[in-house]
């Protein structure tokens, strides 16, 4: 299976204070990989390195064969590699439509090809019913359904996702693990997904890196870093018993 990313020992400290330290991982294609680890593993920033967001102290990211470290998030987005942020980052007063039009025409799609585009995505994400109804009148769970639709749209290769389930009910996160492993199959994106629910994380059946201080620890199959007594001790816990 081909990498279409390729992370190599980035590190990254502000103002002394380590945030990541010499962090590596590769994701395939049309794969998911979760990176969980406690409050302040530095996961957020691991994220920021990888969208152009924060520029790595030292270290590399290779996505789609170039080497992208450091570039802007604009480049980094035209390339195909797009994050979801853990605040709300749609426009609440724009309908679903209005939303999901943006990131098309930025894909550079013609006007005539726009609606279609629009409702195709909408279709994929389960918002086809809400086409017309404001971003701010959507439940919780449909707005994190509208982000990531907004991703799709963007046409992403590669989505970025932290905390997509944050303030989900049982029911929504069920259906958002659904949703990610049917893009990924349906439409050949890769996701590196952020996460503390380890029962969403399970249900993704990915390979998962468990990051601590900065650093990781452990990865492979979700059984695998279950097992290890490192990651039981600083994370998981009992939760794992």
């Amino acid at each position: 299976m081909n990498q279409l990313l390729e992370v190599s020992g980035i590190s990254k400290t502000f103002g002394g204070v380590r945030a990541n330290h010499d962090v590596s991982l590769s994701l395939a294609e049309s794969s998911i990989r979760c990176v969980v680890g406690p409050n302040g593993a530095g996961k957020s920033t691991f994220l920021s390195m990888l969208s152009g967001h924060t520029r790595p102290d030292t270290g590399k990211v290779v996505f789609r064969g170039k080497d992208v470290t450091g570039w802007p998030v604009h480049r980094v987005a035209k390339m195909g590699m797009v994050r979801k942020f853990q605040r709300p980052s749609f426009y609440p007063d724009l309908t679903v439509t209005e939303n999901l039009t943006i990131p098309v025409l930025a894909t550079g799609a013609r006007r005539g090809k726009v609606s279609r585009a629009v409702a195709e995505v909408a279709e994929q994400v389960g918002l086809a019913d809400a086409l017309q109804v404001r971003a701010a009148h959507l439940p919780h769970g449909r707005t994190q359904w509208l982000e990531i639709g907004m991703l799709v749209a963007r046409q992403a290769t590669v989505m970025l996702l932290d905390e997509p389930t944050a303030g989900m009910s049982p029911d929504e996160t069920t259906k958002t693990a659904e949703l990610i492993a049917r893009l990924v199959a349906d439409n050949g994106v890769s996701t590196i997904v952020i996460e503390h629910d380890m029962g969403f994380v399970r249900s993704l059946n990915s390979d998962v890196t468990v990051l601590h201080l900065g650093e990781v620890i452990a990865e492979g199959s979700m059984a695998t870093v279950e097992r290890d007594e490192q990651v039981r001790a600083v994370y998981l816990g009992e939760e794992m018993g």
